[in-house]
């Protein structure tokens, strides 16, 4: 059987539909549980890697150097820019990491000419 690149359904239809037309058994249901358990297995994974991490994290003072918002939570917009804005100003004005990144977005900061 001819398998049309140009399919409505994805893949695992068009194997199906070739399966069916050449008489055998569609194995979607066995295809769906295997997809089933290797996203439970990865998000198993990514609950011990985030234990671990945790864990190692946990005996650093890496999280008190993150400001918090008013209600208690990690502002991590505000820390994003912060961290941004302190790298740049470290950078004096040549090109840096920051400014690497910036530019990349297309955004251009003036040189802080208090610091020079």
């Amino acid at each position: 059987a001819v398998v049309s690149t140009q399919s409505t359904g994805g893949l695992k239809e068009q194997v199906d539909r070739a399966r069916e037309e050449q008489g055998e058994e569609s194995d979607s249901e066995d295809t769906s549980s295997i997809d089933s358990d290797l996203r439970a297995e990865s998000e198993e994974e990514m609950r011990e890697y985030m234990r671990e991490l945790e864990g190692q994290l946990g005996k650093t003072t890496l999280t008190e150097s993150f400001e918090k918002g008013q209600d208690g939570e990690l502002d991590i917009d505000f820390n994003l820019v912060s961290n941004i804005l302190n790298s740049f100003s470290a950078d004096s004005g040549l090109d840096g990491p920051a400014s690497s990144v910036l530019a990349s977005l297309g955004v251009r900061l003036p040189r802080n000419e208090d610091n020079f």
